[in-house]
């Protein structure tokens, strides 16, 4: 390899050289043009037509940036809200709405709180007494989700299989990846879980991964690497990345995180990424395409294969989520469900996010990203090597990290083994399968995209069925938790074992809300209310009330009194 280097230098030189002659060629006439061109003519007239075309073409090239990107009318729209909700009317409407938010916010976290406290207690409290308050606060914990009523969030369920694995995290509660030298076995089995996923996923020899936190992590660990890859072998600087408008909103954080652009290619009518859209979208600063399989909201999977074909075309990395079916997609055709090539075995693919957290039965907080060469991962490392505490390498966001997640995946992942996850597969799928084609034959519903994996999504077919006063009856009268998506209106349910064996019984439920919905529309009204008032206002606007939904989560205590 140095002998090829070698070689090359002269070569290499000598264009260099004949570049620079025919730069100092060319700067001879050049001059002698400007000079004719301007002679005679003020000097001070000169600057200022040059100072006025500079800036004129400044402006041209920030108006095209912008209507590449957000649009004018979105672009002008939140130039002026600032300016709006200073208006005083404006504002004290917006404080009145905000005040009434926050109480309602506090009212909703206030209802179930056990024995309150904003300080430590002077005397430390006895080991028998805080089991016991954990006892009552796990009880709380559990009684929402224990009929197998709601979308997502648990995904096993069964107690036994928890205290297994509670048992395993215990004996790693205290040990930290970041110093394998003292946890040589928390570092095998932090290498165990990436590599039995790599092969999960059909990886190579020159596949690698990393364990994280969760999807999110793992999502921004992959853009941070294409962002630092295109910037270093394509001297990109000011790079996008092009996403379905369905992908996860982990890959909007990250562009917002590290200064990516991106942009969002519409769907197409099985809410599968428009091809042809996303490719109109990709530019000489486009880093990364995006799919997803399954995309959360519809739960489509997107046409893989033919994005990597693009992906290859242009020289940009190829993404695929598999956050949310992480642990199903690899085992459907074993399961009896016939799927595309989405994964290593198609060329263009250069990583995979994967989420043993949700299907893979292990406890919250663990993910993997894998990439398709340790060249790649490289650009995810963040290195400091003239800190005073010596040199600093970490491999993803985190420094210090749990150890008790990494040896609750490695024991979930051995205790289900191969044969039982495609189990769990054919129970999952199924069920999301079944309910997907109820829908389907279900008068005054449509589904929206495709219930490929565990997703099902619908939309009311009729003008008496709102898809979200749907949601609200469902809740009311049967306890079924069912999350809402906007753009398109459509309301789904995620499964998952405990859903999974009560599939019948959604069904039927869900015939009786469509019923009641049709005779009853003005009973169920708050959930429809809410997101047809977000669609009417501005971004920084929806912006505020988020945040105070997330200030009165994060009180210890609300600040009102309890009844």
């Amino acid at each position: 390899r140095r002998l090829a280097i070698r070689a090359a230098e002269p070569s290499d030189a000598s264009l260099v050289a004949r570049i620079a002659a025919m730069v100092f060629a060319l700067e001879k006439p050049l001059r002698s043009l400007v000079n004719d061109a301007f002679r005679g003519k003020d000097s001070y007239g000169v600057l200022r037509s040059a100072v006025f075309w500079a800036a004129l073409l400044k402006f041209l090239l920030r108006l095209r940036r912008i209507s590449a990107r957000e649009g004018l009318k979105a672009y002008v729209v939140e130039a002026l809200a600032p300016t709006i909700r200073k208006l005083p009317q404006v504002r004290r409407k917006l404080d009145k709405e905000m005040a009434g938010q926050m109480a309602n916010f506090r009212m909703k976290f206030s209802q179930e709180l056990t024995e309150p406290r904003t300080t430590m207690p002077i005397e430390g409290m006895p080991e028998e007494d805080i089991l016991q308050l954990m006892a009552k606060r796990k009880a709380l914990d559990t009684k929402h989700w224990k009929a197998g009523k709601i979308t997502g969030a648990v995904y096993h369920g069964e107690e036994k299989h928890y205290d297994f694995i509670s048992q395993v995290f215990g004996k790693w509660g205290f040990a930290n990846p970041l110093h394998p030298g003292i946890h040589p076995a928390l570092r095998q089995m932090d290498s165990e879980v990436v590599q039995m996923i790599i092969n999960m996923y059909n990886g190579g020899p020159e596949c690698c991964g990393a364990f994280t936190t969760g999807g999110t992590e793992s999502i921004l660990m992959a853009i941070k690497a294409y962002r630092d890859w295109a910037r270093a072998e394509k001297g990109i600087t000011d790079p996008n990345i092009v996403i379905c408008n369905s992908a996860h909103a982990a890959f909007d954080k990250a562009g917002k995180y590290f200064n990516v652009f991106v942009k969002h290619a519409r769907t197409n009518d099985a809410m599968e990424i428009d091809l042809k859209h996303m490719k109109s979208l990709i530019d000489g600063n486009t880093i990364a395409i995006v799919g997803s399989c399954c995309q959360y909201s519809h739960g489509t999977i997107d046409p893989i294969e033919d994005m990597a074909k693009i992906a290859l075309s242009k020289n940009i990395g190829l993404h695929v989520d598999c956050c949310l079916g992480g642990f199903l997609v690899p085992f459907m055709e074993k399961a009896g469900f016939p799927m595309r090539p989405f994964d290593f075995r198609v060329k263009g693919v250069t990583s995979i996010s994967c989420d043993p957290h949700k299907y893979g039965f292990a406890p919250k907080g663990s993910s993997v990203v894998m990439f398709s060469s340790k060249t790649l991962r490289h650009f995810m490392y963040c290195y400091l090597t003239k800190w005073t505490g010596g040199i600093y390498a970490t491999p993803t966001m985190t420094g210090s990290r749990a150890g008790g997640p990494v040896a609750a995946t490695w024991a979930a992942m051995c205790k289900f083994g191969e044969k039982g996850y495609i189990e769990t597969t054919r129970q999952i799928v199924g069920a999301a399968k079944k309910i997907g084609q109820g829908i389907n034959d279900m008068k005054g519903l449509r589904l929206v995209g495709r219930a490929d994996v565990c997703v099902v999504a619908f939309a009311g077919s009729e003008e008496s069925v709102n898809c979200y006063a749907i949601a609200d009856c469902m809740q009311k009268k049967f306890g079924w938790e069912l999350a809402t998506c906007q753009n398109p209106p459509c309301v789904h349910i995620a499964l998952t074992l405990p859903t999974s064996k009560n599939a019948d019984q959604f069904l039927t439920d869900l015939r009786a809300s469509v019923e009641d919905v049709r005779t009853n529309a003005a009973e169920y009204t708050s959930t429809a209310g809410l997101y047809g008032m977000a669609a009417s206002l501005p971004a920084s606007f929806l912006e505020d009330a988020a945040a105070t939904y997330l200030d009165a989560m994060s009180e210890a205590i609300p600040s009102m009194p309890l009844n």
